[in-house]
């Protein structure tokens, strides 16, 4: 199994695949402290705490597997289980003076951190504190099987493991916040600066749409303009035109007089017609300059 996958998993969101990687991180350091309590055992001879602590071993490196494998709830639930378990009989069996009794502090408090469900955490906080009431009131009733005496190992190492434990799991904890936040920040200054960049592209496209805008109002006046100088000042002088040239139909053009009068209003119609397509081409080039 590499190592890699003990503590990540990219699969899971943010929020899981933190407690998936501080839990798997807590389960070594469990095993690691046992192994150090094993070897301590064995040293001085006390072969069947050193088998109990091989089971717990066994027993938290089962639970590591199945945890990466995906039994989240349940390996983690059953490991604050056994913990406690394994913590009243360790504190009935070396009694008051192992101090083995603080660790119940960590299986009360830390479940808090790895459950989302309500029931889950709660009830291992009742267990756990109702554990430790219970084997306070059962140090009165049942003789230790190992009698330690308040020394330095193990009554002040086992106050000072649930101590660190507690301070470790929260400071991971806190630690990965942190770096979510940091990570949040990074994101929202990023999606600040595109929205900067969205704003002032969208000004760009209003102004570009404003103008064009104007323009073809520009264009749309000079068409309407067309269209007027076409149907009126167009039609009159064509239709002045047309009408001389029907009269002369019905006049006698070999007469001088006549004839130059059609002549000389022909040409003044022609030159208004002229003046008015020389105005429409205006408008048009204008349009098309634009």
């Amino acid at each position: 199994m590499p190592f890699s996958q003990i503590i990540t998993n990219p699969a899971l969101p943010f929020k899981e695949h933190r407690i998936y990687r501080i839990f798997n991180i807590l389960l070594i350091l469990a095993v690691l402290v046992l192994i150090s309590i094993a070897v301590f055992q064995l040293s001085i001879n006390a072969i069947p705490f050193f088998w109990i602590c091989v089971g717990e071993i066994v027993v938290f490196v089962t639970l590591l597997i199945l945890h990466i494998k995906g039994h989240f709830a349940t390996s983690r639930y059953i490991f604050f289980v056994f913990s406690i378990v394994m913590e009243i009989f360790g504190s009935l069996v070396s009694g008051e003076n192992s101090g083995f009794d603080f660790l119940f502090f960590v299986t009360a408090l830390s479940p808090l951190l790895f459950f989302d469900k309500r029931w889950q955490y709660l009830s291992l906080f009742i267990f756990s504190i109702t554990a430790f009431v219970a084997v306070k009131i059962l140090y009165q009733y049942v003789p230790p099987v190992v009698v330690i005496e308040r020394q330095l190992f193990p009554y002040y190492f086992n106050i000072v493991t649930s101590a660190i434990l507690i301070y470790f799991v929260y400071e991971l904890f806190k630690k990965e916040h942190l770096k979510h936040e940091m990570d949040l920040n990074k994101q929202r200054d990023m999606v600040q600066n595109q929205k900067e960049v969205l704003l002032a592209t969208k000004q760009q496209l209003e102004a570009l749409l404003e103008d064009r805008t104007r323009k073809l109002e520009e264009q749309n006046k000079g068409i309407s303009k067309y269209a007027f100088l076409n149907s009126h000042k167009v039609r009159s002088p064509l239709a002045r035109i047309l009408g001389l040239v029907n009269l002369t139909q019905y006049e006698d053009l070999n007469d001088d007089d006549t004839r130059t009068y059609y002549f000389n209003e022909l040409k003044t119609n022609a030159t208004d017609l002229d003046d008015v397509l020389k105005e429409i081409s205006e408008i048009l080039n204008s349009d098309l300059e634009k």
